[in-house]
């Protein structure tokens, strides 16, 4: 089980049985003031995600849209950054669970999000930079 806790909220992942499936909870803001808004789950093929199953469902107390998805980063990655307006938020890479990020970039009527990540190792060089443009499934 890996908690992760950023500026907008927190999730909860784990694997099921056999590692073959993934499962998410997300709360909206942090300590004594979160509240579950959103879960995701995910079926992995050979270990990996078929996608980033990206939630929309949590809000900010200031009702602000808050997206969580999961990143697959290399397997030389330590770190996994996403760039939000003004900072970075700095998330470590825990074995070979996918990491579950957040952004405020969302688009409501589109079902989408897009997360500004780079990827880096122990010593903080770059691996890769990339933009994730994740979409509701189904």
């Amino acid at each position: 089980m890996v908690e992760r806790v950023d500026v907008r909220g927190s999730s909860v992942t784990h694997a099921g049985r056999g590692r073959r499936t993934l499962h998410a909870c997300e709360a909206s803001g942090s300590g004594q003031k979160a509240g579950w808004c959103g879960r995701a789950f995910g079926e992995l093929e050979g270990g990996r995600l078929r996608d980033p199953r990206v939630s929309l469902t949590c809000r900010t107390t200031d009702a602000e849209s808050i997206a969580f998805a999961w990143i697959e980063p290399d397997r030389a990655a330590a770190y996994v950054t996403v760039a939000h307006q003004g900072h970075r938020e700095v998330y470590p890479v825990a074995g070979e669970v996918p990491v579950r990020v957040s952004t405020a970039d969302v688009d409501l009527t589109a079902s989408t999000a897009t997360f500004r990540v780079s990827e880096h190792t122990r010593d903080g060089g770059l691996l890769r930079n990339y933009t994730l443009e994740a979409a509701v499934s189904g």
